[in-house]
């Protein structure tokens, strides 16, 4: 996909941001969330644990700013052992967005 000229420079603040990530067992979450959150782009963080297994653990990581920077947080997560598997959600912009309601499940 084409972005229009300026468009692309244009800076877009990111104000939420939904990450699945796959991190080691230590740092626990709360150590993880405080680490994560002394990023000064980070405002509030909600992380929570959706699968163990003997080695690691899946989160959900849901996490708010003004002006999210991504690469600060992925190297944070890289740097403590983690790996992103997906970015599910971000909200984009200067103004208030309203929230749309959360897509259906489907079952498998």
């Amino acid at each position: 996909m084409t972005m229009k000229k300026g468009v692309q420079d244009r800076e877009i603040p990111v104000k939420i941001l939904v990450l699945d990530v796959l991190k080691p067992h230590k740092p626990n979450i709360l150590e993880f969330g405080k680490i994560i959150c002394s990023e000064k782009s980070i405002e509030d963080a909600n992380i929570s644990v959706y699968a163990v297994d003997e080695r690691t653990e899946s989160l959900k990581v849901v996490l708010e700013g003004k002006d999210i920077n991504f690469d600060r947080i992925k190297e944070l997560i890289e740097d403590h052992g983690g790996v992103i598997h997906s970015m599910d959600k971000v909200v984009l912009g200067r103004k208030r967005v309203i929230e749309v309601p959360a897509l259906p499940e489907f079952s498998k």
